[in-house]
């Protein structure tokens, strides 16, 4: 018993400069840490990064292993603890100043913010997208969100993503017009539709995904009515490779 109590203050002592050492590596645990903890076959990689995991910048890279582009500007971050743990993420795509993401027990928490780039992005995440080359403005936005570890997807307005002056080097006709998907959550489900809010080319569909099924999507696209003949005839290419001809229309169908 006494050998116990001569012992405790030395374990104490130890554990208590173990878990300083501890603290002091993680403080400038290298931000190219970060390149590791992404799949391979992910979307989405860094590429490069500098800094620390607290308080660095680091370049993205969208699309598939393979053929995968980076993109023009660097992200940066600034890690800090506001009751959690708490990052601040800037890039100039941002139209809020800053992105904040905030890791807590039972989820993840995401900042309001709108994020404005170019449609050429989309080509970089592969087939389809890399044979439309589309081209145009994408703008996401979405409320402030709480997206559990567990559960499934949370309910209510979760994205809304608007293309304008919408193009595709398939077609000739410029724009073929203005699109809107949103995302919304329902039972643990994110439910997506799509529609054209103006243009020659209409198109609209739905679907939903969730955590334990599989992703379905569906939808049609043609000429708006009173579209002139040349114009018609000017969207064939497009249209052909979207989908299923059925008539004037195409049909389009991804998941089951």
């Amino acid at each position: 018993m006494n050998a116990m109590r001569r012992w405790a203050p030395r374990v104490l002592v130890g554990a208590a400069l173990a878990i300083l050492a501890l603290a002091a590596a993680l403080a400038v645990l290298p931000a190219r840490w970060l390149i590791t903890l992404l799949p391979a076959d992910a979307p989405l990689a860094i590429v490069d990064a500098s800094g620390t995991v607290w308080a660095g910048t680091a370049l993205v890279a969208l699309g598939p292993p393979g053929a995968r582009t980076t993109l023009p500007d660097p992200i940066r971050w600034q890690t800090g603890w506001d009751a959690g743990l708490r990052a601040l993420v800037h890039h100039p795509w941002l139209e809020c100043s800053q992105l904040a993401i905030r890791a807590g027990w039972s989820g993840l928490g995401l900042g309001p913010c709108q994020v404005r780039l170019p449609a050429e992005t989309l080509a970089t995440l592969g087939a389809p997208l890399n044979t439309l080359k589309p081209s145009g403005t994408l703008r996401a936005s979405w409320p402030g969100l709480r997206l559990p570890y567990r559960g499934g997807v949370p309910s209510g307005q979760l994205v809304t993503l608007d293309w304008t002056l919408a193009g595709s080097a398939l077609s000739p006709v410029r724009p073929l017009g203005d699109y809107r998907v949103q995302m919304t959550g329902d039972n643990g489900a994110a439910h997506v539709s799509i529609a054209t809010l103006r243009g020659v080319l209409q198109v609209q569909g739905e679907g939903s995904f969730s955590p334990t099924a599989a992703a379905r999507f569906s939808g049609r696209a043609g000429p708006a009515p009173g579209t002139p003949d040349t114009t018609i005839m000017s969207l064939q290419g497009l249209l052909s490779a979207i989908g299923r001809r059925s008539g004037d229309e195409t049909l389009f169908q991804f998941g089951r």
